[in-house]
């Protein structure tokens, strides 16, 4: 809820609140679905959410928030965030598993829906922010999933 200014449609999720559960390593999977979209009709961007579901509204961000996006192209990223008080250690992020690893944690079933309903797989390998240290490295995209994360930096 740090953006000033969103409309909270939803009593049980808003930005920022922690998920849970979580997915753990060799037990069941769950899955998230975020959908974020323009509304044509108004053109507010609303925010919808699910676990193992389809996604419900969350709510939206009013086309007066963002006047840049009005006509303009828009820039999708992917990725995690992991933070700490102190610099070092770093803390793991995701499941803690580096990228290579089949347990990492992964984002799924990447698309685009453009303004008229039509859905774009994302297949191409997108640029990539990472620390610097090598601490969090994503896999490259490839069938419209990443896999990224890792345990974190000691040094």
């Amino acid at each position: 809820m740090n953006c000033y200014g969103f409309q909270k449609t939803s009593s049980s999720i808003a930005p920022g609140y922690v998920i849970s559960p979580l997915s753990r390593v060799n037990s069941k999977k769950l899955y998230i679905t975020l959908r974020i979209f323009k509304e044509k009709s108004s053109g507010d961007w609303h925010v919808h959410f699910g676990v193992n579901g389809d996604p419900e509204p969350v709510g939206y961000f009013p086309k007066t928030l963002i006047p840049g996006l009005i006509d303009k192209p828009l820039e999708i990223s992917f990725g995690g965030f992991a933070s700490h008080l102190k610099p070092l250690p770093s803390p793991p992020m995701g499941s803690g598993y580096a990228s290579i690893s089949g347990n990492a944690a992964s984002f799924t079933n990447l698309k685009l829906i453009d303004a008229e309903g039509n859905e774009h797989i994302v297949n191409v390998d997108l640029p990539s922010n990472v620390d610097g240290k090598g601490c969090y490295t994503p896999s490259k995209i490839e069938s419209a999933q990443f896999y990224y994360g890792g345990p974190g930096c000691t040094d």
